[in-house]
């Protein structure tokens, strides 16, 4: 008798299961890892990129309903940089691109199909630890302490500009203390000797600290506007807090440092904000953050919270999106 050719059960939902990821594997043998910043739109989002070899604006949209506009719009942020894993893309179709409503042309667009995974990258536009300004030069030493023109830098006080030629002198500041300190002592001596006890002395002047970071310190970002600099310093922290951020505005007549600000992330760009009518203003956008002993669904969470610190008139102001 014949024996029965039967595909056993087991071999059946194998074969079913591989047919299933058939579509996946002939699109992943072209599949790429893309990366851009997002800019959201209503029905269509797109990542901007640059080429790395001609330096052109190059747009990668996807439709928001998508398959891959769902995973880049679930795990990344409009305004930072976003790395799509595993993407596919196709020329878009005829009249596509002339209706998208974004407002830069770039040279050529892509239409992304598919994506497998996304997540956001930091994409701060330096991150040195010598910066020559205009108005002096700024230094990070091997301790992590900022240095203008050779002098430690006080956090939240401004601190004029010695003469780069010059030796450090003593500032106003610390010739002041220095001279408190010696007329307490001097007090104190001459009523000793009149035999009198001297009052107990007033409560010690809080001094500011200075500039330092954690587990580094670097310049991040510097721009040059009319009659100041503005620098951006980030401080790198540890898992509990990856990041924090001050501004530094140098002028001619010295540096002034803003306290520290941030969501504790170090997932952060940097860009101008156009003001009518004003001079433009740095703009920090952050994702949020939370400590690594927080419920993952919470980290989640606020991770896909969009933060953003402008400098305005010296000061920093938070306005959460």
């Amino acid at each position: 008798m014949p024996r029965n050719h039967t595909t056993p059960p087991h071999r059946t939902t194998l074969l079913a299961a591989v047919l299933s990821l058939a579509p996946w594997c002939t699109n992943l043998a072209q599949a790429e890892t893309l990366e851009g910043t997002l800019e959201r739109g209503p029905t269509h989002s797109v990542l901007w990129a640059v080429s790395p070899e001609s330096g052109d604006l190059v747009g990668q949209v996807f439709a928001n309903a998508s398959q891959a506009g769902q995973t880049i719009l679930a795990h990344c942020l409009p305004g930072l940089q976003c790395v799509a894993e595993d993407a596919v893309t196709d020329e878009p179709p005829d009249g596509m691109t002339e209706a998208l409503p974004f407002g830069d042309h770039p040279s050529g667009w892509w239409l992304i199909t598919q994506a497998r995974g996304a997540y956001m990258q930091p994409s701060l536009p330096m991150s040195e630890r010598e910066l020559s300004t205009r108005h002096g030069q700024l230094t990070i030493t091997d301790e992590y302490l900022l240095l203008f023109n050779g002098r430690p830098v006080l956090a939240n006080t401004p601190q004029a500009a010695p003469p780069a030629s010059s030796a450090p002198t003593r500032t106003l500041l610390e010739r002041i203390t220095a001279w408190w300190q010696s007329w307490c002592q001097w007090r104190g001596k001459l009523l000793a000797l009149l035999g009198r006890t001297p009052a107990a002395p007033p409560a010690a002047t809080v001094q500011a600290e200075p500039v330092q970071g954690n587990a580094a310190l670097h310049v991040v970002a510097h721009f040059e506007q009319e009659g100041q600099d503005i620098v951006l310093l980030q401080d790198t922290g540890g898992t509990a807090c990856p990041a924090l951020y001050r501004f530094a505005t140098l002028t001619p007549k010295g540096i002034a440092v803003t306290p520290t600000f941030g969501t504790c992330t170090d997932i952060a760009t940097v860009t101008l904000n156009e003001v009518q009518d004003g001079v433009p203003e740095p703009v920090v956008t952050m994702a949020g953050f939370l400590g690594p002993f927080e419920p993952e669904e919470e980290q989640r969470r606020v991770h896909m919270q969009l933060h953003q610190f402008t400098m305005r008139r010296g000061q920093v102001h938070e306005g959460a999106k």
